[in-house]
């Protein structure tokens, strides 16, 4: 029987990220640990607002002359997954 991962990395994420808030906030302050994830919130929002923008325009010209825009695509996937976990 295969034991599968995939539901503990879900339920593990979570609980690591609030014990990385509650180390950051002992050693920033509660104040400025709302802030840096506020700050991290806008920067995710601004890199998939002006980067998104920027690969769909390159994946259309990629289509447009004809060639394979699969590069573009993982590229565009990856700068979305950046921005989700800045979110």
């Amino acid at each position: 029987m295969r034991i599968s991962f995939l539901p503990l990395f879900l339920l593990a994420l979570p609980l690591l990220e609030i014990a990385g808030f509650v180390v950051v906030g002992r050693q920033v302050g509660a104040l400025a640990t709302v802030g840096l994830v506020l700050a991290s919130g806008i920067a995710g929002a601004l890199l998939l607002r002006h980067q998104g923008f920027g690969v769909m325009t390159r994946i259309r010209a990629e289509m447009d002359a004809g060639r394979d825009p699969s590069g573009q695509l993982a590229h565009g996937a990856m700068i979305v997954l950046a921005a989700i976990l800045l979110i």
